[in-house]
């Protein structure tokens, strides 16, 4: 209900606060996102990841994941917090599995932008001082949203939210995600491997054609429908993970699983333009069809 319509209704008497169980205050909390933060879609609730479950997964307004918990006693902010990150760290090594799992659940939403940043909401009825020093710490922006839930007989249920800390207000303004860019990847004393990686990159679109190419904050993405492969720098090679059904038996390929990414399989290294022939080709192309 709008909050005019709400002050009319309730205007011949009190609304009185309630106590929530998790899962009311989950399900009250989804259906109406936007009083939690303007632009938030909801792509899916408990959702599996890793070794834990997020309560509800979203996108906001500029495409960037963001995991909400949920906590509905007092005392279990710093639970969460550590709930949330250890979500998110998953969430940020697969954004190829996202992007594969926003597609289903909510086609067509993403158009042709990229995930950015995994983000996290925590929504508590109290945050310790503890928890909200330790969230300034932490790498991925935090949101830390007390609730209460208000009661009245002629409108039901509704959440009011205060934000007790949001580090996109308080943190020093970083750079946006969708602003990485190639250059960010050969600084300093990584430049001597940009003419390599802009041989590969010539070679590959010789190969295959068009291929969407961005740079995040500590990888750089080949994509097709999803990520097919991802080059990590380095000063004196590039490594390019790479997804490869069948058994590979080369020894140029090595185990890209302890990467923490779901899919990619493999990955080799590039130290030289020499290194760049027709085996990688191969695999390039295998990797591409399997996206």
């Amino acid at each position: 209900m709008p909050p005019g319509d709400r002050v009319n209704a309730i205007h011949v008497s009190r609304p009185i606060q309630v106590a929530l169980s998790e899962k009311d205050l989950q399900s009250l909390t989804e259906s109406d996102l936007k009083a939690l933060e303007d632009g938030l879609l909801l792509i899916d609730h408990y959702v599996p990841v890793g070794t834990g479950v997020v309560d509800s997964f979203c996108l906001d307004k500029d495409a960037n994941p963001v995991v909400v918990e949920y906590k509905a006693v007092e005392d279990a902010d710093r639970d969460a917090l550590v709930q949330a990150l250890d979500y998110a760290a998953w969430v940020e090594r697969n954004p190829d599995t996202l992007l594969r799992f926003v597609a289903e659940k909510r086609p067509g939403t993403l158009g042709n932008r990229a995930l950015g940043d995994v983000r996290i909401i925590l929504v508590a009825p109290s945050f310790s001082p503890r928890t909200r020093f330790a969230s300034e710490m932490v790498k991925p922006d935090i949101s830390l949203q007390k609730y209460v839930c208000f009661e009245h007989p002629n409108v039901g249920r509704w959440l009011h939210f205060e934000s007790v800390y949001d580090s996109r207000i308080t943190r020093p303004r970083r750079v946006s995600p969708q602003a990485y860019t190639i250059e960010d990847h050969f600084e300093g004393s990584y430049a001597k491997m940009r003419p390599v990686y802009d041989a590969f990159v010539k070679r590959v679109q010789a190969s295959l054609g068009t291929v969407n190419i961005y740079a995040k904050q500590d990888y750089i993405a080949f994509q097709r429908n999803y990520i097919f492969a991802v080059v990590n720098t380095y000063i004196n090679k590039i490594d390019v993970g790479v997804v490869l059904r069948s058994p590979a038996s080369s020894p140029r390929l090595g185990d890209a699983t302890k990467w923490g990414w779901s899919r990619l399989t493999h990955y080799f290294t590039i130290t030289s333009e020499r290194d760049i022939d027709d085996e990688v080709l191969k695999w390039i192309g295998q990797t591409y069809a399997n996206s």
